[in-house]
């Protein structure tokens, strides 16, 4: 036997002992056998054991030891013994390693794909990790290691990272990143700490950041400033870029004509294909995509649209307007930016052209800027639905008295409406005693529970497009018939619960227990069919009038049917006592 194959035969050998020792847990002899072996070997050995034991084993080393494999671990997956580890079991490894010492100098001798996976898997040790490193280089000013370390991260990580850094330091952090990183960060960059940079910024360094960004991201950006501060900023500016953004600033907010970017590109129709790649190739660095073009006149209207993998498929003599889609789906520049999401998920697109009234190309739409409208109409829908007013900002960064404020009005208008149902109550006093009385909650909580059922359903089918406002009747029909079923059960199931809880109880006089179930059967079917019905009618009504269906949601419904059931229940006994002479006042 060779050497090669000894050697092999002996390094199986180990892997097999340490994997035996630790399924017996015997770390003390795991430690001593990888204490005697030679680094490299370490290193090989810990390659060929499991995740888990890879880390058991990695982690009884001495802690000098593992630091030094760590650094001299590299990206290469051959010889990594990091590389294939999942998050969680690395997130151990930089726990006892990192954390349990207060080391803040270890994330910085970590193979850059160990910092991205940690951060791509959302572990929030990384992040804290990485925030600790950067400000143990900017305390030691090493600059030089911060930016290498800063070069390896994926800038939406970089900006979520810098969040939590006072301004002073996210401005030197922003100047030591190279030009093109540190604009890729910038966009990721929460709307007031990207002020507080582009403020803090000389004219001459804001000018030419502003230069930098996509039109329609720093449209986004200034948006939010005062008017002075954009007028400043804008002069520093190219007068290409200061022209661009002012023509997206005039649009209405959440229009189409406000989320587009004027950055594409645009071919003409006698183009062959050879040329089109080659417009693409010179002018494409700048532009917001370059997956699909699009054909324009010489008056700038929009003939069609053409991808670039079709493009680089065709013959190079054939001609761009024989390839080119002509039947774009289009929008206008004052469509709702929710509409605007809607046809992107309807036809499956990443790009959407945006035409004035003469047809004219204007901009695009991208799916990126889709992705965050979308986030923001969810946002807007959820708060509604809880009976809120929408915040603007992340929830630690509003204020208590920005979130009571936007809670306080409808609580107080839904607490003045609860009142009607202490008015009902009241004026049915006679007709519930204690008994009776006993069984509004069971009512009122079933009734809101319903009612709250269809609303959401019914209102995650209007904004899916499932239904319209012409599906008035077939809904009302549908939810009538659910609302029936449900209540046929829950009516027959409480019946029995009532007989088994007081039949033999001091109520049950005259089968006053027989009597009062058979009210609840009936008061529960009615109900139930009820809120269904109403749950379900309020949000399209509140579509046809043009009112967020949002709005007609669980806190809503459950204020208006407290009132109704309370009706409904003291209707049905009042009936039942005249039509059967049943008295139902035994106390």
């Amino acid at each position: 036997m060779d050497e090669e194959n000894k050697a092999s035969v002996d390094d199986d050998d180990i892997v097999k002992k340490i994997s035996a020792l630790l399924d017996d847990g015997e770390e003390e002899e795991v430690s001593a056998l990888l204490s005697s072996m030679p680094r490299e070997e370490i290193a090989a050995c810990l390659m060929r054991l499991e995740g888990d034991k890879r880390v058991d084993a990695f982690l009884l080393l001495d802690r000098s030891v593992a630091l030094d494999l760590i650094r001299e671990t590299n990206d290469d997956p051959e010889t990594s013994f990091l590389h294939d580890l999942r998050a969680e079991e690395i997130s151990r490894v930089l726990d006892e390693l990192y954390a349990k010492k207060n080391d803040r100098t270890v994330v910085v001798d970590l193979p850059p794909f160990v910092i991205q996976r940690m951060l791509t898997h959302g572990d929030s040790r990384s992040k804290e990790i990485i925030e600790d490193s950067i400000t143990y280089l900017m305390e030691t000013k090493q600059l030089a290691l911060l930016k290498s370390v800063l070069v390896e991260i994926n800038p939406v990580d970089i900006a979520e990272i810098l969040d939590d850094f006072p301004t002073e330091d996210l401005l030197k952090i922003y100047r030591i990143m190279p030009k093109d990183l540190a604009s890729d960060v910038f966009v990721y960059l929460p709307d007031d700490v990207s002020q507080k940079i582009l403020t803090a910024l000389s004219d001459t360094e804001a000018g030419q950041l502003i230069d930098d960004l996509y039109a329609d991201d720093a449209a986004d950006l200034l948006e939010e400033m005062p008017s002075m501060v954009v007028k400043k900023l804008l002069a520093k500016a190219k007068p290409e870029t200061r022209t661009a953004v002012n023509h997206l600033l005039q649009y209405k907010e959440d229009s189409a004509g406000s989320i587009m970017t004027v950055e594409f590109v645009d071919l003409k129709e006698y183009y062959t294909a050879a040329q089109a790649i080659e417009v693409i190739r010179k002018t494409g660095l700048d532009k917001e995509t370059v997956n699909t073009c699009f054909v324009l006149d010489a008056q700038r209207k929009l003939l069609g649209t053409i991808t670039l993998r079709k493009l680089i498929l065709a013959s190079p003599n054939e001609k761009v307007g024989d390839m080119m889609e002509d039947n774009a789906i289009i929008v206008r520049t004052n469509t709702d930016q929710e509409e605007v999401a809607k046809l992107f998920k309807r036809y499956d697109l990443t790009s959407m052209p945006v035409c004035d009234s003469e047809n004219r190309l204007v901009g695009i739409v991208t799916v990126d800027d889709i992705v965050d409208i979308i986030e923001e109409e969810t946002e807007e829908d959820f708060s509604r639905m809880a009976a809120m007013a929408p915040i603007e900002d992340t929830y630690l960064k509003t204020s208590a008295w920005s979130h009571a404020k936007g809670r306080v009005l409808w609580l107080l208008f839904l607490m003045i409406s609860a009142t009607f149902t202490g008015l009902v109550i009241n004026g049915f006093e006679a007709q519930l005693s204690t008994f009776l009385y006993s069984f509004t909650p069971l009512l009122m909580g079933t009734a809101g529970n319903c009612g709250s059922q269809a609303s959401t359903t019914v209102i995650r089918a209007l904004a899916l497009d499932q239904i319209s406002t012409k599906d008035f009747f077939k809904v009302s029909m549908k939810e009538g018939l659910i609302g029936l079923i449900c209540s046929s059960v829950l009516a027959v199931a409480n019946t029995v619960r009532v007989i088994l809880m007081y039949w033999w109880s001091d109520y049950n006089v005259d089968y006053l227990v027989l009597k009062v179930s058979l009210v609840l059967g009936i008061s529960l079917i009615l109900i139930m069919v009820i809120a269904q019905v109403l749950g379900a009618l309020l949000p399209i009504v509140a579509k046809k009038i043009r009112v967020d269906p949002a709005l007609m949601s669980s806190p809503v419904i459950a204020t208006i049917m407290d009132t109704l059931s309370i009706l409904i229940y003291c209707a049905v006994i009042i009936l039942c006592s005249v039509w059967f002479n049943w008295n139902l006042q035994v106390a």
